[in-house]
């Protein structure tokens, strides 16, 4: 990436390989683009083809538009994940836009995307991508749109235009920024027609959008162009971009800082009773930024891509003392920002307000923690805000990093597309967002826990005596239930420092502990005569009560620190 300029992004398209359907061959490129994060974010970009196929209604060939469908990912996408339009229908919507805009004397924006359903070839039900006229109005039949950081650190720099013709020459056209929809298209249009020899266009803020006649050549123009921004800021890489060294790139104990604070952290953070899973994040990129003395200036600006902030929020806590009380006020001081920001930008139809509190918070010295409703959603959000620290690294490498504006930044978070997204979504189960640490997780009783508490939700950290219980527990539950949402650890429940290493297992994973099972216990038949030894005894009592004892003692400790309902069971 761009911290290694020497590792470009090779083509890994195989002719062999790669499909003859059309739209077959824009899946195939489709998945190789998204499934580096190089070139796109998880979830972010789209993509395109144009074909010509026999209409069912009339039996006549028309031109047809396939597009990456709503809320969809690249890298893992099928040919049922792209909506397919029908070209001239979709061209036909700028009448009514322009109709829109003059009755209203705005961007009448989301009424168009509700027009898209109308568009539909073949009763496809995958749901448009919102950068469908980005696509639509564009003539060639392969259409790439990307969110490379390399790309995105010339896009958000206080001289972006000056830079892209300095790095593309005459072959990449500029577009300011404006948020995705129609208007965005016929921009692009325009562009085109202005330009007519460009196959790019940089978008300002957010990212580059390229064409070609075949997804082939489109595949390959789109790493070319990325590997060009990333040589370019490469070359002129001569001294930090993040200023001089000002603290300890990793403090001694920052594990152990991290046990202590995150169940802390995760409690502060539920909002209306729903909590949030919390993923860690020290890597090099991550402890290098912070240990730099523009972090805390940069962090503030907040991040430019609309995919980046609708995860990570407009900007991120930074907090520098870790005391109880530090803490507690900085987040105060947080959710009273957020909710001026809320009151200045909202409109007379924005959605209420939500969270208030932070979904990344950055820990000098120790790394980042990312907040989300679920592991998943927690890693992602990580992901993106290492996303944002490359673009501002990049950024500030070849110029001067921009965030987008604060007006616009809200209009993107409280759209009311994005809104309708949220409702569609189906609803949390009982124990969604919970952690649940259960013990003696092996064959039988165990298992059947271990699923009802998947089933319902919850994460799960499953514990035994034998690791090879654990390993069989861990496998079983995750290919039911996904890897992300089961760890597995080794505990004896006599031990209390085993018992701490168990609970430090579900702090680190996932954040904290909401829910103790202990069904780990033990009954020593008595011999014939009806008589147990005294060591019999004794392991009887520091299994069956002594251990209940430390798991409840220890679990508690946590509990008390999330300050959250939290139940234990014995």
């Amino acid at each position: 990436m761009i911290q290694d300029p020497s590792i470009l992004i090779p083509s890994l398209w195989n002719p062999d390989y790669a499909p003859t359907d059309e739209v077959d061959k824009m899946v195939y490129a489709s998945n190789l683009l998204g499934s580096d994060p190089r070139i796109t974010n998880f979830g972010g970009g789209n993509t395109s083809v144009k074909v010509r196929q026999v209409d069912p209604l009339s039996g006549q060939e028309v031109e047809v538009l396939w597009v990456k469908g709503s809320g969809g990912d690249l890298g893992t996408a099928k040919r049922s994940g792209f909506a397919s339009l029908y070209q001239d229908k979709v061209l036909s919507t700028e009448g009514r836009y322009i109709e829109g805009r003059k009755a209203k004397g705005s961007l009448p924006e989301d009424d168009i995307v509700a027009l898209y359903r109308h568009c539909i070839f073949n009763d496809n039900p995958a749901a448009p991508s919102i950068d469908t006229p980005l696509h639509a109005f564009v003539p060639a039949r392969a259409v790439s749109h990307m969110h490379s950081d390399a790309v995105i650190s010339v896009a958000a720099s206080h001289d972006a235009e000056k830079l892209m013709h300095e790095i593309y020459k005459g072959e990449m056209g500029y577009l300011p920024w404006m948020r995705p929809g129609l208007e965005l298209g016929l921009m692009l249009r325009d562009l085109l027609e202005a330009n007519p020899g460009i196959n790019s266009a940089l978008m300002g803020q957010h990212g580059f959008i390229c064409w070609a006649e075949t997804w082939e050549e489109c595949y390959e123009l789109t790493l070319r162009l990325i590997n060009q921004a990333a040589e370019y800021i490469a070359r002129n890489t001569k001294s930090h971009p993040f200023g001089e060294v000002v603290r300890a790139r990793q403090i001694d104990g920052g594990t152990e800082r991290l046990t202590e604070l995150l169940p802390l952290l995760r409690g502060r953070v539920a909002f209306n009773g729903q909590r949030l899973i919390g993923k860690i994040d020290q890597s090099d990129a991550v402890l290098e930024y912070l240990s730099r003395a523009k972090a805390h200036d940069l962090a503030t600006l907040g991040t430019s891509c609309p995919d980046h902030f609708l995860r990570t929020k407009i900007r991120p806590l930074i907090l520098e003392d870790l005391s109880e009380a530090s803490i507690d006020q900085a987040l105060a001081d947080f959710r009273a920002h957020y909710a001026a920001y809320y009151e200045r930008c909202k409109h007379p139809d924005s959605p209420a307000m939500r969270n208030p509190n932070p979904s990344v918070v950055l820990l000098p010295g120790i790394g980042m923690i990312s907040f989300g409703k679920n592991p998943t959603e927690a890693r992602v959000t990580g992901e993106f805000y290492r996303n944002a620290i490359e673009v501002m690294r990049g950024a500030e490498v070849v110029s001067k990093y921009i965030a987008l504006p604060e007006q616009e930044a809200f209009n993107i978070e409280y759209w009311l597309l994005e809104e309708a997204k949220l409702k569609r979504q189906p609803p949390e189960k009982e124990m969604s967002r919970k952690i649940a640490l259960l013990i003696g997780a092996g064959p039988g009783i165990g298992q059947e826990i271990a699923k009802r508490l998947l089933n319902e939700g919850s994460c799960v950290v499953l514990a035994d005596i034998r690791q090879e219980l654990v390993d069989e527990a861990v496998a079983t539950m995750r290919a039911s239930h996904g890897k992300e949402v089961v760890e597995g650890v080794v505990i004896d429940i006599t031990n209390r420092k085993s018992v701490r290493q168990a609970m430090e297992k579900a702090v680190l994973s996932f954040g904290g502990v909401d829910v103790l099972v202990n069904i780990a216990a033990v009954f020593i038949p008595p011999s014939p005569e009806g008589k147990n030894t005294d060591e019999q005894w004794l392991k009887s009592f520091e299994i069956n009560v002594l251990g209940s004892n430390i798991v409840a003692e220890e679990a508690q400790k946590i509990m008390a620190k999330q300050k959250t309902p939290s139940s234990i069971v014995l």
